[in-house]
């Protein structure tokens, strides 16, 4: 039996708010290893000197062009290992550590940088657009967490600027 390196990996889920206060994720077209279209959150492998949550920040900038400081880390969501039975080149043994990232500057100023040779495209996605173009519905399944994530927390922020509005009167 052939033992293959865990391959450490990190995705940024990026939202922001929109104008109606309303997440928009922004996900990326690229083609994967196996050939296939398939549209993600930046991700890549965690390098040896990095944390994970600086591999996400890292990643999302370098394949959206977000400066770092436009970027806030939320919080880690979920890691999963992935595991493979096939012995084809692209077939990666890796746990994915998953992060949700907020956005704070101008989603219109975000652009693909093509230094990447396997992405060329992006997109501001609603979480009902996500849903239709995520193909794997575990990655669906963790977009619809952090859309009840993000709506709670807005919802618990939308509580607190009202109970301090209270106070002051």
């Amino acid at each position: 039996m052939i033992m293959w390196e865990i391959v450490q990996s990190a995705w940024g889920i990026v939202y922001y708010l929109d104008s109606a206060r309303e997440p928009k994720y922004l996900i990326i077209k690229r083609h994967a290893l196996s050939g296939k279209i398939e549209r993600v959150a930046p991700k890549w492998k965690l390098q040896p000197w990095e944390e994970m949550e600086t591999t996400a920040l890292r990643e999302v900038s370098e394949e959206t062009g977000i400066p770092i400081n436009q970027m806030r880390m939320k919080q880690r969501i979920w890691t999963t290992s992935l595991r493979s039975t096939e012995t084809k080149k692209w077939q990666l043994d890796k746990d994915v550590t998953y992060f949700l990232i907020e956005y704070s500057g101008n989603p219109e100023d975000v652009k693909i940088i093509q230094e990447e040779w396997y992405i060329w495209n992006h997109k501001r996605a609603t979480i009902a657009e996500i849903l239709s173009l995520v193909y794997y519905e575990d990655i669906r399944e963790l977009f619809r967490k952090t859309y009840i994530i993000i709506k709670d927390q807005k919802k618990k922020s939308d509580i607190k600027k009202d109970f301090m509005n209270k106070l002051e009167l």
